[in-house]
């Protein structure tokens, strides 16, 4: 009877360890999962913190912001504004080896510029990991293209405002998820297209990121991503005026 009373007293000891280590393995496995992308994430805050830089800059020297696209006489897109930009994200060391080996006399799926593109593939772009190794979400920095947006559909110039006003900031550029293709492909998205990943929830589990024309860094959770805040913050100009 007393060799019974231990028995059970030791498997319920047992059945008692192994309830409390499950529920360390659940209150750390998250923990772990988050530092990997807390790594990935300032690096890509500070990465937009450094854009926003550039397109001031660029703004100061030719009165404008960048054209999201050039095209060549065929009509075909060579260069994204994210290329365009690449001289002031080096200017003054701001980026780490290896260098941008861009060419703007070929166009961006130019073998050279391709490669490139693989030499530097953490630019403009964020991941979402779950161990470290296994990308789960590999989304990409955006212009959002629209006729009340900081980037124009027919190329007008649009200039980010000279003072900051934190009441009345607007978003520069937004994360998008799952966006296709290498940094330097001149794809980005409407402000149409947006609205849209917002109301089809496209934003979880893993909000996005925005850099604001005033330089500033936000991530915003997916819920904040609704279609009205998103139309509020992406539209600087009024079209009707």
């Amino acid at each position: 009877m007393v060799k019974q009373k231990r028995f059970l007293i030791g498997v319920s000891e047992i059945i008692t360890i192994l309830v409390i280590l499950a529920i360390l393995a659940m209150l750390i496995i998250p923990e772990t999962k988050q530092i990997v992308n807390g790594g990935h994430r300032e690096r890509f805050r500070n990465q937009l913190k450094l854009v926003g830089l550039a397109c001031h800059e660029y703004q100061s020297e030719y009165g404008c912001l960048p054209p999201v696209v050039i095209s060549d006489e065929r009509g075909r897109s060579i260069h994204s504004w994210r290329a365009i930009l690449l001289p002031w994200l080096e200017s003054r060391g701001r980026t780490e080896p290896p260098a941008f080996v861009y060419s703007f006399n070929d166009p961006w799926f130019s073998p050279a510029n391709r490669q490139a593109a693989l030499d530097n593939p953490d630019l403009y772009t964020m991941l979402v990991t779950t161990d470290g190794r296994e990308v789960v979400q590999k989304s990409k920095l955006a212009a959002v293209i629209g006729a009340q947006t900081y980037w124009s559909p027919s190329g007008e110039c649009r200039r980010l405002p000279l003072e900051a006003n934190q009441d009345e900031r607007h978003i520069l550029l937004l994360e998008i998820p799952n966006l296709y293709g290498a940094w330097s492909q001149p794809n980005d998205v409407t402000l149409d297209e947006v609205l849209t990943l917002s109301k089809n929830q496209q934003f979880e589990p893993n909000g996005a990121h925005v850099l604001f024309d005033d330089g500033s860094v936000t991530w915003f959770a997916p819920e904040a991503l609704t279609e009205a805040n998103l139309r509020r913050l992406l539209c600087p100009f009024d079209t009707t005026k």
